[in-house]
């Protein structure tokens, strides 16, 4: 059975999810109306032979996990899922909106976009990165998709391990439901990086996060195989 009604153009096209046939539209009706609707969760990320791959192949290993996190995202449907106007629609692609820090230890938001291939993704990146760290924090580029959907978020803290992680809350934000990923410290002895990710309950249940990681372990294997 089919979830999805008609087309939505706003900038780009989405689908939107028929809520009378959509097994979980009354738990999105449930946990729409929390002040916080939203629950995280922290794992250790094998990793281990992708930080092989990006030594052997002389790529950048925060470039590797990325396009990994970023394949998962095209691959698996319900992290694409948004709100908008208490509809629910499907973002057909993501761009990683990525924070990025500067030699004088403030960051900028990146926006890295899918590639179908990992050396692609890697060029696009480092220049993407390149030009955006030259930019003050509220840019036009930053500003002109501040309210597009078809993105998540993504930090990177590659000084400490952590085992749990809570983020800043804009308190007049309307929570549209886009995912924050925080990537930590690669643990090179155990090939493990922490990896926190935070969705919106109505939209997605532990059961979907565990298939979402699952799906980051798969690409993994995909990139690492040959």
């Amino acid at each position: 059975m089919s979830f999805f009604v008609e087309w939505l153009f706003i900038g780009y096209i989405m689908k939107v999810i028929d809520k009378a046939s959509w097994p979980r539209s009354a738990h999105f009706a449930f946990y729409k109306e929390f002040e916080q609707p939203n629950f995280n969760v922290t794992v250790d990320l094998q990793i281990g032979r992708l930080h092989e791959f990006a030594k052997r192949h002389k790529v950048s290993f925060t470039h590797c996990y990325l396009y990994c996190l970023s394949q998962a995202i095209e691959t698996y449907e319900p992290i694409r899922y948004r709100i908008t106007d208490d509809e629910v629609v499907v973002t057909e692609t993501v761009t990683l909106s990525t924070v990025f820090l500067k030699e004088d230890e403030t960051f900028r938001f990146v926006p890295l976009e899918a590639h179908s291939d990992i050396f692609s993704f890697a060029r696009n990146a480092q220049l993407s990165k390149e030009s955006h760290l030259q930019l003050p924090l509220f840019n036009d580029a930053f500003l002109s998709r501040a309210r597009d959907l078809n993105q998540v978020y993504v930090s990177i803290l590659p000084w400490f391990s952590f085992t749990s992680f809570s983020h800043a809350v804009f308190a007049r934000s309307q929570d549209s439901g886009i995912p924050k990923f925080v990537f930590g410290k690669f643990n090179q002895e155990i090939g493990t990086i922490p990896l926190n990710i935070e969705v919106h309950h109505g939209l997605m249940d532990g059961v979907h996060v565990a298939k979402l990681i699952t799906e980051i372990e798969n690409q993994i294997l995909k990139l690492t195989k040959n």
